[in-house]
């Protein structure tokens, strides 16, 4: 066996040494910087949360705080006078444990259904069933609670529930709309303002914890009272006495008339306020569940209708204020005009020679084709447009619809000579029509209509929001003054009902338009809107207002003998009620004031002034006074 040398040893042991493992320091500083970065990023994340982010992190604890099994109210909704028309109040579900439960089954059943007035057996039943837990009752009142409360029971729980209540039942409810099983506003001002009327302020709120307990927390003008905090209350332009007044008129002659739907709009021209705004037919808020969604909606600013003469007023104006017409121009109608290949016709023949007087009084539709040819339809189109037609009034509601205005650039000579008498290339709300026509009214000045008059802290009773309609001029004061007394000629001269509201001047025009099929081709056969739009006094207008009776069938379905009654019943008495003047007018119409105080009301508007026992009673026996002298009176 060979010897290894000393040296050869010396080196394979240096080998060896060389080939053991360094420190793998690399690797120690690798983790070293991995730790580093990783200790600034919580530092980071740290200042991130508690800096930056800290109060917005607190106030969104708070709030979930807040929020869980805490009863809020919503802010109340009333009339301009402070009357109640929403409100909420605390109802409670009750919810068993049967297992939990101590006393019989059978013993149990029978005192929850005397406490809360259902049959025992159904309760019997249903805590039978096996279910862990049971709902006994939902919405239940205080006192029923009380009697559950005093059984001292284990297993029943009491939840606190807010309760949406209206005490006018169906006063209004289109314009308030309602609150689902969800708590959240469906339809009118409870779904626009809903926010608000949820917005409790800077009050402050018990702090409670996952279960409901309340947790203390140290927090300057802390507010442990019991009663739940409440949101802000909104105050609305509408009168209740008024809006009582017109949903009974409009309801007796919808009734009377066998009319599919219908509305009456009134408001002061001077601001924009809605006074009082019915829709027919009608429904209750506290069981909306009941109503479909046709009856439930505000169809008089969400369905378009062509106006038919009432449009005229529109025309009229329009010619006047672009210089197409002068206040002595005269019209020659023969009873039809011919339109490219389409021909033009009135209801009731020609009428020869007319100045703007006569073109109301005989309603043509010649004379107000004529004008609206003069226009070039740029023109027209866009004194509409400053009139409100094909864009919504920007009310305080939800769900408005634009109506409808055909652009100028796509009409033909014959949809700019049916515009002119209020069919053609446009459809109107009711409400666009009444906002159209109080800028007439208001010497020229188109005032946005609005619902809501303020909103306040129910606490204090500080006004936080006072509603600033917008504004905008549309014709000049003397066209305004000019067309107002045209139309209040018109119904001082004519032998119509509408507008004949005994001891004042009213300005107003009726209309009778043919309904449009659902298709929107052609026109239904027997169908018509009937409508009548007006103000008073004529020549200090304070009172505007519409009534629109959709597919009526009785009483001619003219706008004169089904919407002018509901007109004059609802004028005369809110005239009487707002305690304005009977024939305010300058001194050049002094003569056809003394005619109006002079003149001896009708029987139907002397039996108005005592208490009906129906509410129907009045508009009936007018209604039906006036469809014997419908013959006479089919001028519209």
């Amino acid at each position: 066996m060979p010897t290894q040398s000393p040296e050869l040893g010396t080196r394979g042991c240096s080998r060896r040494h060389d080939r053991r493992p360094r420190s793998p320091l690399w690797r120690l500083r690798v983790w070293q910087f991995i730790l580093l970065g990783g200790f600034i990023l919580i530092i980071g994340r740290l200042y991130y949360l508690q800096i930056i982010q800290g109060p917005e992190l607190k106030n969104k604890a708070h709030v979930q705080r807040q929020q869980h099994n805490l009863l809020v109210h919503r802010g109340a909704i009333t009339d301009r006078h402070g009357l109640p028309l929403a409100i909420d109040t605390t109802r409670y579900d009750v919810y068993v444990h049967p297992k939990l439960v101590k006393a019989g089954i059978r013993e149990a059943s029978e005192i929850f259904g005397r406490i809360t007035r259902q049959p025992s057996e159904k309760i019997y039943k249903l805590m039978n069933a096996g279910y862990p837990v049971i709902t006994l009752g939902r919405h239940m009142e205080r006192e029923s609670v009380d009697e559950i409360q005093a059984l001292n029971w284990p297993g029943v729980d009491i939840v606190p529930r807010p309760f949406r209540h209206y005490p006018e039942g169906q006063l209004a409810a289109h314009l308030l709309g309602y609150v689902n099983m969800d708590t959240q506003g469906q339809g009118g001002i409870e779904q626009k303002e809903e926010s608000l009327l949820k917005d409790t302020g800077a009050m402050p709120t018990p702090q409670l914890d996952g279960h409901g307990r309340s947790i203390l927390v140290k927090e300057p003008n802390a507010d442990w009272g019991i009663s739940p905090p409440l949101g802000r209350h909104v105050e609305l332009t509408i009168d209740n006495y008024l809006q009582h007044l017109a949903e009974k008129e409009l309801a007796a002659m919808c009734r009377h008339s066998q009319a599919l739907k219908g509305t009456a709009i009134f408001a002061d021209p001077t601001n924009g306020e809605i006074l009082a705004w019915a829709n027919y037919p009608q429904y209750d808020p506290n069981r909306y569940h009941k109503y479909a969604l046709e009856t439930t909606k505000n169809w008089s600013m969400v369905d378009v209708y062509q106006p038919g003469s009432t449009f005229k007023i529109l025309t009229v104006c329009s010619g006047l204020e672009t210089g197409a017409i002068k206040t002595t121009s005269t019209f020659y109608d023969n009873g039809s005009l011919t339109v490219g290949n389409r021909t033009i016709r009135n209801h009731d023949g020609g009428h020869g020679s007319l100045d703007l007087l006569h073109l109301f009084i005989h309603s043509s539709n010649i004379a107000s084709a004529q004008i609206a040819m003069m226009m070039p339809p740029k023109v027209f189109h866009e004194m509409l447009t400053k009139f409100g037609v094909g864009q919504p009034t920007g009310i305080d509601l939800p769900g408005e619809s634009h109506g409808l205005l055909l652009n100028h650039k796509f009409w033909k000579p014959l949809d700019a000579a049916t515009t002119g008498f209020g069919q053609g290339a446009i459809a109107v709300t009711p409400l666009q029509l009444v906002a159209a026509v109080g800028a007439v009214a208001n010497s020229g000045v188109w005032e946005q209509p609005h619902l809501i008059r303020r909103i306040y802290d129910p606490r204090t009773g500080v006004t936080e929001k006072w509603t600033e309609p917008t504004k905008r001029e549309v014709i000049s004061p003397a066209v305004a003054k000019h067309v107002s007394h045209l139309l209040a000629d018109n119904i001082a001269m004519g032998t119509q009902i509408a507008g004949k509201v005994p001891g004042y001047r009213v300005a107003g025009k009726t209309g009778t338009a043919q309904k449009v099929s659902a298709s929107g081709r052609g026109y239904l056969a027997g169908q018509t809107i009937a409508s009548f739009v007006g103000f008073l006094p004529a020549e200090n207008p304070q009172l505007v207002g519409i009534v629109v009776i959709d597919s009526p069938q009785t009483d001619g379905r003219w706008g004169n003998t089904v919407a002018g009654p509901v007109f004059n019943a609802i004028a005369m008495e809110s005239a009487r009620y707002l305690g304005i003047a009977p024939c305010q007018s300058a001194d050049q119409d002094k003569t056809s004031c003394q005619k109006a105080l002079a003149q001896d009301p009708l029987k139907a508007f002397k039996s108005r002034l005592a208490p009906a026992p129906a509410p129907e009673a009045p508009s009936v026996k007018y209604a039906k006074e006036a469809s014997a002298r419908e013959q006479d009176l089919k001028r519209d």
